[in-house]
């Protein structure tokens, strides 16, 4: 897990029931299925400041995390798109790191290793979260 700032935790984790995690996801706690978890805490930094700064297109910041990753306003779409997957997600969890590790091992979720990508890649994946600002 590695920590961007105080409040944001990031774990990449194997989901294997889809069913059993989706409930517990909502506005401070979100997986997505995406590849590179550099991607994920810049996207994540771009809706903690969304919220703060009252520019945020989504209700809660969980949301505003799926639909900069996935470049879109639609939520549904933002789900379809980047939305948790059986396989390897990201957890992104907004909040201490003590409470992410507990709500990993409440999950029953294993914790691996971190995923990088190369800089063209995660160029192009920066590009879409930050057009969400513009759009």
């Amino acid at each position: 897990m590695i920590s961007i700032g105080k409040n944001i935790q990031i774990a990449r984790v194997e989901v294997r029931n889809v069913d059993k995690v989706i409930n517990h996801l909502g506005s401070t706690v979100q997986l997505v299925s995406v590849e590179c978890w550099r991607a994920v805490a810049f996207a994540a930094v771009l809706a903690e400041r969304s919220m703060e700064r009252k520019t945020n297109h989504a209700k809660t910041i969980g949301g505003e995390l799926l639909l900069r990753l996935a470049g879109t306003h639609q939520i549904k779409e933002a789900i379809k798109k980047i939305g948790v997957k059986t396989g390897y997600n990201y957890l992104v969890f907004f909040g201490g790191r003590e409470e992410a590790k507990a709500f990993i091992d409440k999950l029953e979720l294993r914790e691996v290793e971190l995923k990088e990508c190369p800089d063209d890649k995660l160029k192009k994946l920066f590009e879409k979260s930050a057009l969400v600002e513009i759009l």
